[in-house]
């Protein structure tokens, strides 16, 4: 089995600017990435939009700095997966080896490094029940913002099937944020639940580890189960946390 745990999505993209080079040079690159940008961030703009019609008073600057700050995340969590690939602590053999890789390195390091972002978002001042849900809709939308710029270097270095990889890396980073940020907004609001972020962190290492396997075996749709346990626990938190 050929299973993946490190930050995949952030491998250099050399060969494929190399061989447009050889098609047209830079203009064609420019257009490419361009065009790239557009394809993959669309369901982004398309969310935010979407919110700030059925939501009257969610301020769209609050989605716009989300965004930034979903995508800032790249930079904190390549550093510290490096890092910890560097040491070759998590170095381990078997099918249990790499799951607990998996959970380390895609759960712990991506959803702890989301969550300590998530504590820039300011909280409404006029209600309880607005401020969670402003800060509910801006957690998914820091995650969209991350699983976007995902597909975005996926599409870039010509990674195959990037239909199917820009669905599953939208909507698995989307809710695990979700669950992100109602453990931050508990924390800032000062009624702590720990367990929306234990559920981000053990769902979306299981999620890697199952699409690790390929989409040849009957392995790798366990992944949409922990997306479907992960939106399903976004629901179920949201109503009954605070």
């Amino acid at each position: 089995m050929q299973c993946s745990v490190r930050l995949t999505w952030f491998y250099p993209v050399r060969p494929y600017v190399l061989s447009l080079i050889g098609y047209g040079g830079l203009d064609r690159i420019m257009q490419t990435i361009f065009l790239s940008a557009i394809y993959c961030f669309l369901p982004l703009v398309v969310f935010i939009c979407c919110v700030s019609l059925l939501v009257k008073d969610y301020k769209i600057w609050k989605a716009l700095l989300a965004s930034l700050l979903g995508m800032l995340t790249v930079l904190p969590i390549a550093a510290l997966q490096s890092t910890i690939n560097g040491t070759k602590l998590l170095n381990l053999n078997g099918l249990f080896g790499i799951l607990i890789s998996a959970i380390v390195l895609n759960g712990l390091v991506e959803e702890f490094v989301k969550a300590a972002l998530l504590f820039i978002l300011p909280l409404r001042k006029d209600g309880e029940k607005k401020a969670k849900r402003d800060f509910f809709l801006c957690a998914l939308t820091a995650g969209l913002a991350l699983g976007c710029l995902e597909s975005f270097v996926y599409l870039i270095a010509g990674t195959q099937r990037i239909g199917l990889r820009m669905v599953t890396a939208g909507v698995v980073h989307t809710f695990c944020s979700g669950l992100d940020g109602l453990f931050v907004y508990g924390v800032k609001s000062r009624d702590v639940h720990v367990l929306p972020l234990l559920l981000a962190i053990l769902t979306h290492g299981i999620y890697n580890y199952f699409a690790g396997f390929g989409e040849g075996t009957p392995y790798f749709y366990i992944s949409f189960v922990a997306i479907l346990f992960a939106a399903i626990e976004c629901r179920v938190r949201y109503t009954r946390e605070y």
